[in-house]
This record gives structure tokens, C-alpha cells and sequence, in this order.
């Protein structure tokens, strides 16, 4: 089995090799405009998409009244293992289940993504990023507890996620039909957005980085995009569970130390960081500003944060709904830390210090290769960090999402078919790596992802009552002192 999928793939690599590189950015710009032109329409110049998540998210916050803020440190002290037991269902503690999404969510979004939201949207892209990172708590936190509490338990196996309860929960009021054909479109979706949305960008952008660094590799990228694709297939045939236990056990550590090299170059460039923060917010709130003003970074902002956290793309509710608990809200308590981490954290310093290196002016392109430069300021060997920070980044993402996406795929197809799924990230994954046309990767990934959300957003919002009330008997519990 494992020699016919390399035949395959590498079937299906010189096929798309005749075709000649230039082939694949018309490819992926058709692509974009083919599903913004059906997908999306604007209401005062933004997308009616956005405009309702960005609803979603803020609804979500004040249904549950702020419980981002007030459960903060709750949800800490669950995370750091205060309620553990073995005695609890499940296979994973909170720790790993959090590490694990984690693992997904702090890639190159968190990267390259924030370098794109300001090329797309300008510096003012990343407040709204960080705002929108602070109202998807809700959503991740809403998406997880309904997903713990619809999860089907079994002797050797637990499953659940967005299409396990859009189905459940709409049967469960008379609409059975209507909740199988929503479950199957977002199951759809989640399979394309593994695909056009985790395996095209984040190939695109290791690519990128790694060209950066060595003229020839910059000349043949297809013979890095082959490595790539290559190391991707043995991963993935290997045991995705095992090499995701693996990535989430690195990545906190690589995060960790690019959060400290974000905080040295603030520190060699703190005589600007004034100004710096003056431009981010004036950008984010003025409508003459460059790359369409304050209307421009909000859509570049939600849309790359959406993207960079996955708060209400259901994601995360697959892997935190096989915890070791019994307790619905207790699990999506520890799910809605992520985006204040990824989102809040990471995305916020990697913009300030794209900002105030005066990267984004340099003129170098899009993605990663902005990132790099802020990190040259420092000293010409600085960005060694970032090259070596980046694959980790890039290949835990990929197989933690990926690896979401084929429950997607079971749903819908079962088991007997995944090698299809797995064939095809493998031929993305070689294809996007040869792409030079990173923003329109990062349009399909983005739309995805926003397509996701909005399905998932719509069934939060009628599902809230549920999710209320499971909050308000935990929190009654807790009160009690009746929760173990």
C-alpha cells in the first residue's frame, strides 16, 4: 500500500510538473475569485460573511456573559491539571488535548499569516486581529463543550465535532433531515480546507522561507517541494496520532522561543515602539489610510485571525472531545485559553514587530519572507531562529490539521477510501510549494475557513440555549463545591 501511493504521488508530481510553474498561480487565482464571486457579497464594502461571524463571535461573548474574562482563571487552573483523573472517559489529559490544538492552530497563521493580514489590510489589521482573537474565546469555548457533550463513546474510540452535532442537535428539535445535509456541507468544507487551507499555505510559506535562505534552493523549488511532499506522505502513512503527540510536545517550546526572539527585537527597537503602537490603531480606525483603510484591516483582520486561531471553525472540538473528563464546560473552559495565546500572544507580537522594523514598508513581498526581514534587523544570523522555528511550525499544523480533517472524511466516505485523502495533500502540498502567489493561498484558506465558521457560527447561535444552560449547572456545581 505504501508503494502504490508513492506511485501515485509521484504520478501525479510529474503530471503537474509539465504544466510549468506559472500554471499553478492562474490555478490558484481562478480558484479565489471562482468562490469569492459565489460565496461572498458585500454589505457597506465588507463581506456579509465576516459581518455575520463577527456577529457570531460577539453574540456568543454576551450570551455567557463575558465568561472569557471571568473564567479566565478557572480555566488555567483546569488546564494546569487541578481536576485530572483516570478515572474520567477519555484518552488524553486537557494538557495534551490543548497542546494538540495548539499544535494546529500556532503555525505559519500565526507567522506569515499576520504578515499577510497587513499586507492585504495595512498595520491596522492587527488590532482587529487581536479583538477578534478576544471574542473568539466564546466561539471556541462554545464549540468544544457542544461537541463534549455530543461525543459517542465507545470501548476502543470517541469521536465527535461540528458535523456530529449540527446533526445531533437538529434532530434532537424535528429538523433530521436538514441537520444531516448542514453536517455533510461543513464536513465537505473541512475536508477542501485542509487541502486549500492548512496543506496549500503552510507548504507555501516553508517553501518560502527555506528559498530565502539558499540561492539554490530558490532556483529548484520543486526539488524542495518534493522533499517536502515526501516527508509529508511517510508522516501521514506512518501514524498521525503518534507524530501529533510528537509536534504538540515541541511546538510549545519553539513558541516559547519565538515569543522571546518577537521580545528582543521589540527591545532593540523599543525607541519606536510609541510609534509603532500610534500607527496600528490610527491605521485600524482611518478609512483614508493605505490598502483600504479601516474597512480593509477589518476584513484582513478577522479574515487571518479566523484563520491563524480557528476559533469557531470546529476544529479544535475534535481533538479536545477525546479529554480525559466528564464535564462539558470544563473541557471547552481549557479550549477557549488557545486563542488568547495564538491569536492574542503570538499574532500580536509578530505584528509589532513586522511594524516596527519597518518591515511591511520594505517592499521584499508577502508572508513569511516580511517576517524574516523584521528578524534580520537584529543581526544578519537572527533569522536562522525563524528558519529553524518555521518547518516545526509548518509540519505540526499540517498533521494536527490534516489529521481533523480526515474525521471529516470518515464522516462522509468512511475508512476504506482515506488513501484518496491522503494522496491528495500530498499532490496540494507539492503543488502549493511551488506557487508564488501567496495571496491568493491565503484568499482560498481564508474563504474556507470563514465558510467553516459560518456554518459552525449559525449552529453555536442556535444551539447557545443548550450551552447556557450546561454553563449554568456547572457553575451552580462549582459553587457547591460539587464538582470533581
Amino acid at each position: 500500500m505504501i508503494y502504490r501511493l508513492f506511485y501515485i504521488a509521484f504520478f501525479c508530481l510529474f503530471v503537474s510538473c509539465a504544466y510549468g510553474l506559472d500554471g499553478y498561480d492562474t490555478v490558484f487565482i481562478e480558484i479565489n475569485d471562482f468562490i469569492n464571486r459565489f460565496l461572498f457579497f458585500k454589505v457597506f464594502q465588507v463581506p456579509f460573511l465576516l459581518l455575520l461571524l463577527a456577529f457570531g463571535y460577539i453574540f456568543l461573548t454576551i450570551r455567557f456573559r463575558f465568561l472569557n474574562i471571568r473564567m479566565f482563571k478557572h480555566a488555567f487552573a483546569i488546564l494546569c491539571g487541578k481536576y485530572d483523573t483516570d478515572h474520567h472517559d477519555g484518552h488524553i489529559t486537557h494538557f495534551q488535548a490543548f497542546a494538540t490544538a495548539l499544535s494546529s492552530t500556532v503555525g505559519l497563521g500565526t507567522v506569515a499569516g499576520v504578515a499577510i493580514a497587513v499586507s492585504m489590510g495595512g498595520p491596522g489589521a492587527i488590532p482587529w486581529m487581536v479583538i477578534t482573537g478576544f471574542f473568539g474565546m466564546s466561539a471556541k469555548f462554545a464549540e468544544v463543550t457542544l461537541a463534549f457533550r455530543h461525543r459517542t463513546e465507545g470501548k476502543d474510540k470517541l469521536f465527535s465535532g461540528p458535523f456530529c452535532y449540527i446533526r445531533n442537535g437538529l434532530e434532537e428539535i424535528g429538523l433530521k433531515k436538514l441537520g444531516m445535509f448542514l453536517a455533510s456541507t461543513y464536513a465537505i468544507f473541512f475536508v477542501l480546507s485542509g487541502l486549500g487551507g492548512s496543506v496549500a499555505f503552510q507548504t507555501n510559506q516553508m517553501v518560502s522561507i527555506l528559498s530565502g535562505y539558499s540561492c539554490w534552493i530558490d532556483a529548484h523549488p520543486w526539488c524542495l517541494s518534493s522533499i517536502i511532499s515526501i516527508l509529508l506522505g511517510m508522516i501521514i502513512i506512518g501514524g498521525i496520532k503518534r507524530i501529533a503527540k510528537v509536534s504538540s510536545a515541541l511546538v510549545p517550546i519553539m513558541s516559547i522561543i519565538y515569543v522571546c526572539s518577537c521580545l528582543v527585537i521589540i527591545a532593540f527597537n523599543v525607541h519606536n515602539l510609541g510609534y509603532t503602537l500610534k500607527i496600528l490603531f490610527t491605521s485600524m480606525v482611518d478609512f483614508n489610510a493605505i490598502n483600504g483603510g479601516a474597512t480593509g484591516a477589518f476584513i484582513a483582520g478577522i479574515q487571518r485571525a479566523i484563520f491563524a486561531s480557528e476559533a469557531g471553525v470546529g476544529s479544535a472540538s475534535i481533538t479536545h472531545a477525546v479529554a480525559k473528563d466528564k464535564e462539558p464546560v470544563r473541557t471547552g473552559l481549557v479550549a477557549m485559553i488557545e486563542p488568547c495565546f495564538d491569536t492574542m500572544l503570538v499574532c500580536c507580537l509578530t505584528g509589532i514587530t513586522i511594524v516596527i522594523t519597518g518591515a511591511y514598508q520594505a517592499g521584499i513581498g508577502e508572508g513569511i519572507l516580511m517576517t524574516y526581514k523584521a528578524f534580520e534587523s537584529v543581526s544578519s544570523w537572527f533569522p536562522i531562529l525563524l528558519i529553524i522555528a518555521a518547518p516545526l511550525f509548518a509540519f505540526s499544523s499540517i498533521i494536527s490539521f490534516v489529521y481533523c480533517c480526515e474525521m471529516g472524511w470518515l464522516y462522509l466516505f468512511g475508512a476504506k477510501s482515506i488513501i484518496i485523502y491522503r494522496v491528495a495533500v500530498i499532490v496540494v502540498a507539492f503543488i502549493s510549494g511551488l506557487s508564488t502567489d501567496i495571496i491568493a493561498i491565503a484568499n482560498i484558506g481564508g474563504t474556507l475557513f470563514s465558510c467553516l465558521a459560518f456554518i459552525n457560527i449559525v449552529a453555536l447561535i442556535l444551539f447557545s440555549g443548550q450551552i447556557g444552560n450546561e454553563v449554568e449547572c456547572y457553575l451552580n456545581r462549582l459553587k457547591n463545591n460539587k464538582i470533581n
